[in-house]
């Protein structure tokens, strides 16, 4: 068998040396003695035992190929060349990775060939002797014909300002139009920009080449082209044909609506189709334009992430151009521009937009709610969050009340949705906007705002997991699991039990649920909990009924009962992974407690009906503990707008507490003030009395903000008579 298979490299060698004929030499050599192997042959060959010993397993084999392939100084366009002579060699060489001692030979080899990617391919000047090598020889011409493929997408404006030349042979032309179609999808966007050239016979090859390609994607500018009124009626019937090739043969296509066709295409870039993504060995992808003052067909090199983004945008904007009433367009447009920003690398720059080009932020807060909602939903449907957020944040920046609860098409309210994601920055944006759009009427889901808030003032960056498990040993084994993955641990042996202590701490981020007491009681309950609705779930359960569950709810992840610790911190990584996404870190934790704190002392200071911001008392309390300063500040503001003993009092042991930061015990101070002004002294009489003291015998700042509240505490006499006794002066 492997002797076939040996016998049968001298053929996929002779296409290697065809490609790389054209490639000059990185070494000099004296001309071969009559019968020795030529240089290109040596590495040709050297590379085909590479291949053929990784493919059958002989790691040994494989690396002293490959160790030898590094070694000859073969450029990385050769070694590019040898690689796309033989197909299916760079998934050969990615499962090499996986043999003994071959990691870092292939991953070697994959870096070279990548580097001669990029550089070779898009070579003008290779594209330029590949063109000339079409006029020559038959052996000649398939080397150009080779070269042109590899090259793709780079060598298309050159073949069609060949094409335009004046003084192009018959000859040259057909071969082009041969080679044209043989470069595939690569071709097909940058032949779809080309359409608008002024010249006739040059839109008749483009069209008959989009025909043979035969991809769906071409279909909206040979739409736009078959449109014109300008057309002959040779180059008519060739687009027609094209247009139905392109449409899988289906002749209703010329009477679709070409705007609808645009938003289809739009979508399928949106969603990223398996045909439409660029090629990842590049980190770069082509946006393709047609530039009458360029020369025609030109493009502009974006990072490839954004590609199918920008492209989402033209056929979203392409839609309207041609209806503009179709609305779906717009929020289209919206949302790819969104993504574009969101999938933009860290560092990297979008070529097609001007410095001057406001941001998608901008476009978003400028088309209003409507199309705000249109975008949250979608991207609520889709689980996209990072978009989700900034449509959100959009959405609370310039609506009102009545526009954030509205439902859109289909009756959907997007953000009332948004407080049941299973992301918890989703559902801590939408609670923050509406309560910020200080709505005044009760909508469906108003009842899960404030636990939201009051879960986000908790927030201290670090993970929690809700563990209940009646036996004893299998509880421990399953919050050693929960620890050794970071996770703080609620535990408890009654599920009751176990869900208020979530509630307490204001949620968690996963619970595990053992075999007993019976789990499908524990997931029942935390689906209809306000609070943990949302939350992702393991199960050491596997049993018929379970596997149901599983099935239908997405946030469920089953082990065996008797799963080890390595099973379940699996599951537990799953689930939060495809649920809830990455918990926030310390920084983000604060800044959400303090937004939270500070929207509900907003609705305290409105006297909202729609809120009882009572709901949050307990967890604001629980923050004046808190060992930041801006959380205990704006946790004690905000109890300042709470009526009754138990926040004036909390408020008030803060600022009294002289352990604390002195800053903290001013802004305390001032919370406290603001409560009684609000409404009246509800304070103790040691905690009076304690104020007293520290206007009597204290000092600094502190001393003048105690003594700021002195006299709306409306102290009897007997109270504040050291305070007058002991003042300086006269008697």
């Amino acid at each position: 068998m492997v002797t076939q298979q040996r016998q049968r490299v001298p053929v996929a060698v002779g296409v290697v040396l065809a490609l790389c004929l054209a490639v000059p030499s990185a070494w000099a050599q004296a001309p071969a003695a009559p019968g020795a192997k030529t240089r290109e042959e040596k590495l040709a060959e050297t590379w085909e035992n590479l291949v053929h010993y990784i493919r059958i397993g002989r790691h040994e084999a494989a690396k002293s190929y490959g160790e030898a392939l590094l070694a000859s100084g073969a450029k990385p366009s050769e070694v590019y060349y040898l690689s796309a002579g033989t197909p299916g060699s760079l998934a050969t060489l990615a499962r090499g990775r996986g043999l003994k001692d071959m990691k870092d030979v292939t991953g070697k080899l994959l870096a070279i060939i990548e580097q001669g990617y990029r550089t070779e391919r898009s070579d003008p000047a290779q594209i330029k002797k590949a063109i000339e090598l079409l006029g020559g020889t038959q052996r000649a011409y398939l080397r150009g014909r080779d070269r042109l493929k590899v090259s793709g997408e780079y060598a298309v404006p050159q073949l069609l300002r060949t094409l335009e030349a004046s003084d192009i042979s018959n000859a040259l032309r057909e071969k082009i139009m041969v080679v044209l179609p043989r470069i595939g999808k690569e071709a097909v966007l940058p032949l779809s920009a080309a359409v608008v050239t002024k010249d006739p016979q040059l839109r008749q090859v483009i069209a008959n080449t989009l025909g043979r390609i035969e991809y769906a994607h071409a279909v909206p500018s040979l739409m736009e082209l078959y449109a014109r009124k300008d057309l002959q009626p040779q180059t008519r019937r060739i687009v027609r044909a094209a247009l139905v090739a392109c449409a899988g043969g289906d002749a209703n296509v010329l009477k679709r609506p070409i705007a609808q066709v645009c938003y289809e295409l739009a979508l399928k870039f949106y969603y990223r189709a398996e045909s439409l993504v660029p090629d990842e060995r590049s980190p770069m992808a082509n946006v393709w334009f047609w530039d009458t003052d360029l020369g025609g067909l030109t493009f502009k090199p974006v990072p490839r992430q954004i590609f199918c983004d920008l492209y989402a945008m033209r056929m979203a904007r392409l839609a309207l151009k041609h209806d503009a009433k179709f609305y779906p367009a717009v929020s289209l447009w919206l949302a790819a521009n969104l993504k574009r920003q969101v999938d933009l690398p860290t560092g990297a720059t979008d070529p097609t937009r001007t410095p001057a080009e406001p941001t998608a932020a901008f476009y978003v807060l400028a088309a209003g709610a409507k199309y705000q909602q249109d975008i949250l939903a979608r991207t609520l449907s889709d689980r996209d969050w990072a978009v989700t957020v900034l449509a959100i944040e959009s959405l609370g920046a310039t609506s009102g009340a009545a526009s954030l609860v509205e439902p859109v098409a289909g009756g959907a309210q997007p953000l009332v949705e948004a407080l049941s994601s299973s992301n918890r920055v989703v559902r801590y944006w939408a609670a923050l906007s509406l309560a910020r759009a200080l709505p005044r009427k009760r909508f469906p889901g108003h009842e899960l705002v404030l636990p939201i808030l009051a879960g986000a003032v908790r927030q201290t960056g670090k993970k929690s997991a809700l563990v209940v498990a009646a036996n004893d040993e299998r509880r421990n084994a399953l919050k050693d699991a929960a620890r050794a993955l970071g996770y703080d641990v609620i535990d408890e042996a009654d599920t009751t039990k176990g869900l208020a202590a979530a509630r307490a701490a204001g949620g968690a981020d996963v619970a595990i649920l053992a075999a007993d007491p019976d789990p499908m009681l524990g997931a029942s309950l935390i689906r209809r909990d306000p609070l943990l609705a949302t939350l992702p779930v393991v199960v050491t359960a596997q049993t018929a009924r379970f596997q149901a569950l599983a099935k239908n709810d997405t946030r469920i992840r089953l082990t065996s009962p008797t799963a080890p610790a390595a099973e379940i911190s699996q599951a537990v990584t799953d689930v939060v992974k495809a649920s809830a996404g990455i918990p926030l870190n310390d920084e983000e934790a604060q800044k959400w407690a303090v937004r939270s704190a500070e929207a509900i002392r907003r609705l305290g200071l409105t006297r909202t009906m729609v809120y009882d911001i009572t709901r949050c008392r307990t967890a604001l309390i629980g923050a004046l503990d808190d060992p930041r300063g801006e959380v205990k500040v704006a946790a004690a503001m905000a109890l300042a707008t709470i009526r009754g003993p138990r926040a004036q009092r909390a408020i008030a042991a803060l600022a009294l507490n002289s352990a604390a930061d002195e800053k903290i015990r001013i802004e305390a101070f001032a919370a406290l003030s603001e409560s009684v002004r609000r409404f009246g002294n509800s304070l103790g009489d040691p905690q009076a009395q304690a104020v007293v003291d520290i206007v009597a015998k204290g000092s600094g700042e502190v001393r003048t903000a105690a003594a700021k509240i002195l006299g709306a505490l409306s102290l009897p006499s007997e109270m504040v008579k050291d305070l007058i006794l002991d003042t300086p002066g006269p008697k």
